[in-house]
């Protein structure tokens, strides 16, 4: 029998045949799609633009659509209008070609995007706006999705999404977003802008009301390695000013420039690491509520490393903030299951003292501003807390001196305590009350004319140790955090008496987001340098602070409410005294209509007694003794009328 390898290989006529007319079907096939493109895509747009219309809450339209090469397609006369305000959204014409192997491959991106004759318009007057909807859309979206979330893969994804979406060259003419918010009107206009061999550089027109600016915005954009770059500064001398904020905010903000880069490392579904960096330079604030004046930022500089896992988010140690003359590596990392935890860890070796001093920016800390400091200092901060648990908290932070000294102080004289000095109080801005802290005031009280029980009380229930500490107590700030983590709310503060009495004498006017650090600054100079002894610092605090309506002074908070000297207080009436401070125009809440204490502030009592007991600073029999209600017997009473109801926030210890 014959035996051929070509008779086996060659197919029988019939299939030969079939296969045949295969191969002409997929090529007319194609054939025919190419022909007739343009009227099929036409075609599959309008049929999801009439699904978008009849599903969402506006009409889009397009005029014309028209497939040109294989990947590349025109689309004109576009425009978005939705059913409550004006058209959000005309593009005269966009065209847009697509990589065909990316394609092949499952990913759309974009080579070579058009845009020609765009307008947008953001209007928003009071209840009403014309792009709300879209907000609605994406959280509908967003609150669909459940079940575990890897954040490594959903970085990885979100990050090829947006690359793949930034074209390979990009050509806008005349764009202008216009932005109305209760008839003000802010306009941003491009008249060209160029995205070529991944670099960009433009001129953009800025109008707000009747002020008018030119913007340069300039930076790279590689998709391959997945980068971005960019640098925004005025086209002229004159610094670029942020708009909106003077109208949002009654603030200015204004700066040189503005430079930020994104990229994204080599990672997968379990790491994914995005670096960078982002500066500002020349940077101006002013707001009230920050500073009293314009404050000036020179340089701030932020090169970072985010490392994000599966289940948890850090900023790596490799990460550099600067801030003027001064730079620090902080570590940050948010862990989220299976329980929620949080760490934050900051160590900062000696460094020149000065440099601290010499960063503030210029208007931040109006007391401190020409402080000048020899030496070196470090600083570390641990911080570590689940969520889950939160007396599981660790905190631990310490400033530390190295040969340092203070050569000459700055506006503030802080050691002005040490001798009778005028205090003036205020009411928000306003001042309300100004008075003599020292002998020349009828009501001032030395240590040993202010009852030891009004001593003790306080100190139990404001800061048990002061006369131990340098200003500050982390357990006590430690404990303030687990108690605002379990009732969820700023329920309790940690400040204790030497940070209370800086906040009296040296910020009573300062009520701003700096007050804080400043506060802290001027605590630690006066307690590690020694400016005053505890017992001065605290015979001031008791004869400054504020103790009822327009009533400052332990003297005369003691006549107000009991028509008595400060040194014939008992131990009852010294713990009530103890206990408004936090508070003290809500006096007449601790009482009920029959004027006797209400029952919530038997625990308080019984607290603080116990507390006082166990130090030694009262005996047993003060203890056994001790009946918690007190009779008002000053003009306080006069004041005194049943509360409607009691304030929502209750006593703390």
């Amino acid at each position: 029998m014959g035996f051929s390898l070509k008779k086996i290989l060659s197919p029988p006529g019939k299939v030969q045949q079939g296969l045949r007319f295969a191969l002409l079907g997929v090529v007319v096939f194609f054939l025919l799609t190419f022909i007739f493109r343009s009227p099929m895509a036409a075609w599959y747009l309008h049929q999801r633009i009439e699904r978008f219309n009849e599903a969402g809450q506006a009409k889009l339209k397009i005029s014309n659509v028209r497939i040109q090469g294989l990947a590349s397609i025109l689309v004109t006369g576009i425009s978005l209008k939705p059913d409550v305000g004006d058209t959000l959204l005309q593009i005269d014409s966009l065209y847009a070609s697509i990589g065909m192997l990316k394609l092949l491959a499952g990913r759309i991106v974009l080579h070579n995007v058009k845009l020609i004759n765009t307008s947008i318009l953001l209007e928003n007057h009071d209840s009403i706006s014309n792009y709300r909807f879209l907000l609605k859309s994406r959280k509908e979206k967003a609150d669909s999705v459940s079940g575990p979330v890897n954040y490594a893969a959903t970085i990885d994804r979100l990050m090829g999404l947006v690359f793949d979406k930034i074209p390979l060259s990009l050509y806008i003419r005349n764009l202008t977003l216009t932005g109305i918010t209760n008839g003000h009107r802010l306009k941003l206009h491009l008249d060209q802008f160029s995205l070529t061999d991944h670099y960009f550089r433009s001129e953009m027109e800025v109008s707000e009301d009747s002020i008018d600016a030119r913007w340069m915005v300039a930076g790279k954009m590689d998709n391959h390695n997945r980068l971005a770059e960019f640098r925004l500064y005025s086209a002229d001398s004159s610094k670029l000013a942020l708009p909106f904020i003077r109208y949002k905010w009654n603030a200015r903000v204004n700066f040189d420039t503005l430079a930020f880069s994104i990229s994204e490392q080599e990672g997968g579904d379990e790491l994914a690491q995005i670096a960078g960096f982002a500066s500002l330079t020349g940077l101006q604030v002013d707001h009230r509520r920050i500073a009293a004046g314009l404050v000036d930022f020179e340089k701030t500089e932020i090169r970072y490393l985010l490392n994000i896992g599966a289940d948890y988010a850090e900023l790596d140690s490799s990460t550099r903030i600067t801030f003027n003359k001064i730079d620090f590596r902080p570590y940050i990392r948010y862990k989220a299951k299976p329980e929620k935890q949080i760490t934050l860890r900051i160590h900062k070796p000696q460094f020149p003292a000065q440099d601290l001093f010499s960063s503030f920016p210029q208007g931040l800390f109006t007391n401190l501003d020409g402080i000048r400091v020899k030496g070196n200092l470090s600083w570390y901060l641990d911080f570590f807390v689940d969520l889950s648990i939160p007396d599981s908290l660790i905190f631990s932070t310490s400033l530390d001196r190295h040969q340092f000294s203070v050569l000459s102080y700055g506006n503030a004289d802080l050691t002005k305590i040490n001798a009778p000095f005028s205090h003036t109080a205020y009411e928000g801005d306003l001042p309300v009350r100004t008075f003599i802290v020292g002998p020349e005031n009828p009501n001032y009280r030395t240590l040993d004319k202010i009852s030891p029980y009004l001593q003790f009380a306080i100190l139990t229930s404001e800061d048990g140790g002061f006369y131990q500490h340098r200003g500050f107590l982390p357990d006590a700030f430690r404990e303030s955090i687990i108690t605002n983590i379990k009732e969820r709310r700023f329920a309790r503060g940690g400040s204790t008496i030497s940070m209370q009495l800086v906040k009296n004498v040296f910020l009573s006017r300062n009520k701003t987001v700096a007050r804080k650090l400043e506060e802290a600054l001027i605590v630690w100079l006066i307690e590690n340098q020694g400016l005053s002894t505890k017992e001065r610092m605290y015979e001031v605090y008791l004869n400054l602070i504020e103790w009822g309506p327009m009533i400052y002074g332990a003297n005369e908070a003691s006549h107000y409410y009991f028509s008595k000297e400060a040194s014939r207080l008992t131990l009852a009436e010294a713990i009530f005294m103890a206990s408004i401070i936090p508070r003290p125009k809500w006096f007449k809440y601790s009482f009920d209509q029959n004027g006797h204490l209400r029952e919530s502030n038997v625990g308080f009592y019984n607290l603080v007694a116990e507390k006082m007991l166990r130090k030694g600073w009262i005996t047993g029999k003060d203890a056994e003794e001790l009946i918690p209600d007190v009779v008002l017997k000053g003009p306080a009473k006069l004041l005194l009328k049943q509360a409607d109801s009691i304030p929502p926030d209750t006593l703390q210890l």
